[in-house]
């Protein structure tokens, strides 16, 4: 149900480029042809640790249900069926540090994916570190590494397995980004900013939280999609959400003072 020939509904996002193999944290949900995902931090509770992200047909794929009053901000991702895939937390001491663990492990248990925030210029805006859960690699190409044509079992996946994914902004606003494997861009990611989209089944008080459509290419887990939406969502302080909807609201209002009135 994840993949086949899609149009994508904006200019912005670009057709991305398939990986050089697969990549996965859920093997069961790498998508077998391009997609266009929407993750949504969701505007009903007063916290914004909820998200909800479904298919561009409208089907939810994944939930994400966040407790403000545990340590490192609890989330967990749970499937369509309600079945619980992971915990992601981040660090009581160093906020910019999350990390991807399975639901209900200690903290003595083996981390599933590392991201790091950062702020400073030119740099990623996310460096996120997994172990890539594809049991087989087959048909390898000139460009994988040695690695990547060795078969693993998941549970011997160690350091030589690692994938590292980069998430680098297009603009100075972050509202157009890219995320980057091996230098392939395998995922583009708009933020929405049309402020009607945003407040799109709300009752007032409206709540302008972020939300983002992602065209996925062929190859990746939708799951680790999901995972990076969220700690983007993460990132993304209050400050930096109202400059952008603010300016997409002064756009509309001269809009409509200089056609209308």
């Amino acid at each position: 149900m994840y993949g086949g020939n899609i149009a994508s509904s904006s200019p912005l996002l670009q057709q991305p480029t398939t990986p050089a193999y697969p990549i996965a944290i859920r093997p069961e949900h790498i998508t077998p042809g391009e997609t266009i995902l929407t993750i949504r931090n969701r505007p009903e509770p007063w916290h914004a640790l909820d998200y909800t992200i479904y298919h561009r047909n409208g089907a939810t794929l994944f939930t994400v249900h966040g407790d403000p009053w545990s340590l490192g901000h609890r989330r967990v991702f749970r499937d369509r069926s309600g079945l619980p895939l992971f915990e992601l937390r981040g660090r009581w001491y160093n906020s910019s540090m999350l990390e991807l663990k399975l639901p209900g492990d200690t903290g003595n248990s083996d981390v599933l994916l590392s991201a790091k925030c950062r702020v400073a210029i030119q740099a990623p805006r996310v460096v996120l570190r997994f172990r890539n859960m594809v049991e087989t690699v087959t048909t390898p190409t000139p460009t994988m590494t040695a690695a990547a044509r060795v078969s693993h079992h998941p549970a011997l996946a160690a350091k030589d397995n690692e994938t590292v994914m980069e998430i680098r902004a297009l603009d100075l606003d972050n509202v157009l980004q890219v995320a980057v494997v091996e230098g392939r861009r395998v995922a583009y990611i708009e933020r929405v900013t049309d402020l009607d989209e945003l407040m799109e089944g709300q009752k007032p008080p409206f709540r302008f939280r972020p939300k983002w459509r992602v065209r996925v290419a062929q190859g990746v887990d939708l799951s680790l999609v999901a995972v990076m939406g969220v700690i983007l969502g993460h990132q993304v302080s209050g400050v930096g959400a109202m400059h952008v909807y603010t300016k997409a609201w002064l756009w509309r209002s001269t809009f409509i003072d200089h056609f209308i009135c």
